[in-house]
């Protein structure tokens, strides 16, 4: 019987990490159609160079994010229910996981803020998308 209970309790769990990959999906989305609707307001003619920059540094970032996600992946997972603090110490990888993947977007987001390139705030979106999709709870990551 309690075999049944801690899996149903790792099933909710995973069930609720995948809700909170979610929740940052959307907030991801939102902020960057928000960001299209007031490109009219922010746009400025920037320097071809200032942009190459800042895609090199968003590229650097995602590399650097994927990284370290793919290894908190294959390091720190799967966490044991046998430890009396596992959905903390899950939701904090989790967490700190997609804070790296969401690193180009803010880039991209910050750029946009101060100089209205559009270009740099979609590429920032598309690799913080992709890394939020790849790198989603999975059931294998709570034993």
């Amino acid at each position: 019987m309690a075999q049944g209970a801690t899996r149903n309790k790792g099933e909710l769990f995973i069930k609720r990490a995948r809700q909170f990959n979610g929740a940052f999906l959307v907030s991801l989305s939102v902020i960057f159609v928000v960001c299209l609707f007031l490109y009219p307001y922010f746009s400025m003619p920037v320097s071809y160079r200032l942009v190459l920059y800042v895609y090199v540094l968003q590229l650097i970032s995602a590399v650097v994010g994927y990284g370290v996600s793919l290894l908190v992946r294959s390091r720190m997972f799967p966490v044991s229910m046998r430890d009396e603090f596992w959905s903390y110490t899950a939701v904090r990888r989790y967490f700190w996981s997609w804070v790296l993947l969401c690193l180009p977007f803010g880039i991209g987001f910050l750029f946009f803020l101060f100089a209205g390139n559009l270009s740099a705030l979609v590429l920032g979106y598309l690799l913080s998308l992709c890394g939020l999709i790849v790198f989603r709870p999975r059931r294998g990551d709570v034993v």
